[in-house]
């Protein structure tokens, strides 16, 4: 054999033997065309690096299911809590897709930059390793974004309310969700998608690659769907630096994660490099280098450590996170003094006395649900007084000295389904009539006991939800219920379908009557007629009256009465004068079948009215007009600064 001829066939001796199987032409190509990038990323992430991707789809589907809830209720107490679910599920799903959109775009550079690296790297295996890191570091940034944001909304949003609300109620819901939540949804988006797209990644099958990428997305927003359902309610700036400390945590569990497989493709790097006998200088370089990139990597907790000074510094200065009076709560609005606040289970109640006007009033999100007159301790909203007048419709067997004084006999029992500052309840209270009370918010009673004079021993006071309290009620309980559950610029809608009506009639004795304050529009056909048509499931006779039809496109409160029995009243110039002439109360029994609105006409008017249900209950949707212009009346009521201390 020849020097040249062994000289060939030296590298051939130094091949690995061939496979026990013979490799066909079309494998063969397969394999020349196949990168070592390619077949490295097809495998699938490493598993540190798989543990804090699913960190990442499980934290991401937290932390936007808790801000779907919370970014209306922090929006509330400006807003109402009608106007700020306008257009916020098509702005949460376009937030979301812009943050996916950006993630696949990073995605594509950690590829790019993991194949440029791949060109003097020594193996596939470590660009792998690589391209995992990256994606980690990626949802570890976005996560340490996440919680400087929701851990500062509350400080922010003072200043954000105070500049949307220069754009009113159309637009500035929509700037106040897109300075305070948006963002988050957008990176959530992102880390969804970019932790999708290395689970997903497999450049030999891109439809594969898209399917597992949907798949991804579509357990992510499941999961995001089944954390909505759960009956989980904070307060507002709690539940924000919960969400907060909840993104600092799971940042701080993927660096680790990250951290420790940097750790483990450092020490393989050397091993490779000495193994394939680089110069000696080079494996020291490579050294240096991981050590400098450890040093480097103790400052990535520096966030977890900015995180936790934010957080400090919102719970311990923010009036949103004081449970009572915070200290410039009265001093931020001159001419109103803060009595009273908390936060409770309808948003934030508070009670201020006006100064100027001399009147006290009790505040709930963003609507005024009750308020007296300081001097005389009368209501501020005649509409009120008009539940008295269920003791004096003609035909009921209650004494005949209700006609003339009012004066009950102790044998009569009333309702009153929401509370307000208890004006119908008192009253009644007063006229000897036994009164239960059915309040959903502890805050509400408290204000009305504590500031507002509502008596102590009423006959029963039910911190409850009212549908579920006359669903199971006796029957033939009360000879009234006074419905009043207006506040927040809406009424609850499953107080208002015909099953809520039949169970209100239920407990009513036979000759009982029904008086149910509805805050709308005296010119508003479609709601007043479909309300109309749902009594009218379960009471022949109904009338209404509003407080005021001077004005009948202004939103306004009025007042049904349905009963069994035609309701005719005897409303006395004996009676007026028994209880005070000169008084509110007389007033505005005095007036009130002037304001009759006619229902009649409003059901003639439309073509098509069919009872309001629990299945089909479009009030909701139609009380987004009336929203606004109650947002107009409250700023005319008070001036802005007194909307946004709360």
């Amino acid at each position: 054999m020849s020097s040249a001829t062994a000289r060939r066939r030296k590298p051939d001796a130094q091949q690995p033997p061939p496979s026990s199987s013979a490799e066909t032409p079309s494998s063969s190509s397969r394999k020349e065309n196949s990168s070592p990038r390619d077949a490295a990323a097809t495998a699938g992430p490493s598993a540190l690096i798989l543990i804090s991707i699913l960190i990442s789809f499980i934290s991401t589907a937290i932390i936007v299911a808790s801000l779907i809830r919370m970014g209306p209720q922090i929006l509330e107490p400006v807003y109402g809590n009608i106007l700020p679910h306008s257009g916020c599920s098509s702005a949460t799903v376009t937030s979301l897709a812009i943050g996916a959109a950006i993630g696949l775009v990073y995605w594509r550079h950690i590829v790019s930059v993991a194949t440029i690296g791949s060109v003097s790297a020594s193996g596939s295996e470590a660009d792998q390793l690589t391209t995992d890191t990256r994606t980690a570091r990626a949802s570890a940034i976005a996560f340490d974004v996440t919680a400087a944001i929701t851990a500062l909304a509350p400080q922010r949003a003072e200043y954000v309310f105070r500049w949307s609300g220069r754009l009113g109620p159309k637009w500035g819901p929509f700037v106040s969700h897109s300075a305070l939540v948006y963002p988050v949804f957008i990176l959530g988006g992102f880390t969804a998608a970019v932790c999708a797209a290395r689970v997903s990644y497999n450049p030999r099958s891109p439809t594969r690659q898209w399917t597992v990428f949907g798949a991804c997305l579509a357990a992510a927003s499941l999961a995001t769907w089944v954390v909505l359902q759960l009956p989980i309610q904070h307060r507002t700036c709690h539940g924000l630096l919960l969400n907060a400390g909840y993104a600092a945590l799971s940042s701080l569990m993927i660096k680790l994660l990250a951290g420790r497989q940097e750790d483990l493709d450092a020490a393989d790097a050397l091993d490779r490099a000495r193994r394939h006998d680089q110069q000696q200088t080079q494996h020291s370089k490579q050294k240096n280098a991981y050590l400098g990139e450890s040093r480097l990597r103790r400052l990535r907790f520096v966030p977890t450590a900015a995180f936790v000074l934010f957080a400090a510094t919102t719970l311990l200065s923010d009036p949103l996170c004081a449970s009572g009076l915070a200290a410039r709560s009265s001093a931020s609005t001159p001419g109103y003094a803060m009595l009273s606040r908390a936060e409770s289970v309808t948003g934030w109640v508070s009670v201020s006395d006006d100064t100027t006007r001399r009147l006290r009033v009790l505040r709930s999100g963003h609507s005024i649900i009750g308020g007296h007159w300081n001097s005389t301790g009368e209501s501020i909203f005649a509409i009120f007084y008009y539940a008295d007048a269920v003791r004096l419709v003609r035909g009921r067997s209650s004494s005949p000295k209700a006609r003339q004084t009012l004066a009950g006999d102790g044998t009569e029992r009333a309702l009153q389904i929401g509370l307000g500052i208890g004006v119908s309840a008192r009253s009644l209270h007063e006229q000897n009539v036994r009164v239960d009370v059915v309040e959903i918010d502890p805050a509400v009673y408290r204000a009305a006991v504590d500031f507002f004079m509502l008596p102590t021993n009423l006959n029963a006071v039910h911190l409850a939800d009212g549908r579920r309290f006359i669903d199971t009620a006796q029957t033939h309980t009360y000879d009234y219920v006074v419905h009043d559950v207006f506040t927040g610029g809406s009424v609850p809608a499953p107080l208002f379908s015909t099953s809520a009506i039949e169970q209100i009639r239920r407990i009513l004795k036979p000759d009982g009557i029904l008086a149910m304050n509805y805050v709308g529009i005296p010119n508003d056909s479609r709601s007043l007629a479909h309300i109309t048509f749902t009594l009218r499931t379960a009471f022949p006779h109904i009338r209404c009256f509003a407080e005021t039809l001077e004005d009948p496109d202004a939103m306004v409160n009025m007042m049904f009465f349905a009963s069994p029995r035609p309701v005719r009243f005897d409303i006395t110039p004996g009676l007026l004068r028994a209880i005070g002439s000169s008084s509110i109360r007389a007033r505005a029994l005095q007036d009130m079948e002037k304001n009759e609105v006619d229902i009649d006409a409003a059901v003639s008017r439309l073509d098509r009215v069919k009872p309001i249900t629990d299945t089909w209950n479009p009030l909701p949707q139609w009380q987004a007009g009336p929203a606004i212009q109650h947002w107009h009346a409250m700023r005319n009521l008070f001036p802005e600064n007194y909307w946004l201390n709360y």
